[in-house]
């Protein structure tokens, strides 16, 4: 009976080991996960701000580039525990060719496209051996102007 106690004693020894090997990988795996979340939220985030921005243009009577990088930041914000103030928004007008300046007001013989590009970059919670810490976002929409 005593011999059979002293197994018993030994399995508990293994279990915690076990238990001792795992956790950190469980614990790597779970925050690795919860970095790959926020970096997705954060993309999206940053798509829908060129997005917004772009549509804000190109709706607006009188649009200007301070209330277009605005509307970027602001759409950016909406994302919880972003911030946008990091967010570099560039926006430019153009022709169909992409060099030709814009006509006021626009013609269906010359259209006008606005292009905002929000470039933001991102930085993981934990500093992870053997992977980049840092990534850089950037999105850009193009949008035909209508006035």
């Amino acid at each position: 009976m005593w011999l059979f106690d002293l197994l018993r004693r030994g399995d508990h020894g293994q279990a915690i080991v076990e238990t001792a090997f795992v956790v950190p990988l469980l614990l790597f795996a779970c925050v690795g996960g919860a970095d790959l979340a926020r970096a997705f939220a954060m993309q999206l985030a940053v798509q829908n701000g060129a997005r917004a921005g772009a549509e804000a243009y190109a709706l607006d009577k009188t649009p200007s580039v301070a209330a277009t990088q605005q509307h970027a930041i602001d759409e950016i914000n909406r994302t919880p525990g972003l911030n946008a103030t990091a967010a570099n928004v560039v926006v430019s007008t153009a022709q169909s060719d992409g060099v030709t300046a814009c006509v006021s007001p626009p013609t269906i013989a010359s259209p006008c496209y606005v292009t905002v590009e929000v470039i933001y970059q991102f930085r993981t919670m934990a500093a992870w051996p053997l992977i980049p810490n840092v990534a850089n976002f950037d999105r850009t929409t193009i949008v035909r102007v209508f006035k």
